[in-house]
């Protein structure tokens, strides 16, 4: 990865790097990508899908219906509430 590729990679993620910074970051992930290309060339035709790495099965509970918080006991502790929900601070402008 050439330092345009990386500032062009970095300015899309919001990072701030110094120039100290660049030729060793560009390094590190020309590295990253050599491996991933390695990895893209092993032939895992017959390699079965996998969701984890331990082939254990999942210990499973029976779905059971229980009663739940009414809403005034799930709104009991809030600091504000509004038309029977949380009011919480705007994180998206």
């Amino acid at each position: 990865m050439d330092l345009a590729q990386l500032r062009h990679v970095a300015s899309l993620a919001e990072l701030s790097l110094s120039p100290e910074e660049e030729p060793k970051l560009a390094e590190d992930i020309t590295r990253i990508l050599a491996y991933v290309a390695e990895l893209e060339a092993v032939d895992t035709a017959d390699v079965a899908p996998m969701t984890h790495s331990v082939a254990a099965p999942l210990p499973l509970r029976e779905d059971r219906v229980a009663s739940g918080l009414s809403q005034e006991d799930a709104l009991a502790g809030a600091p504000e509430t509004d038309h029977g929900g949380f009011v919480v601070p705007t994180f998206v402008g």
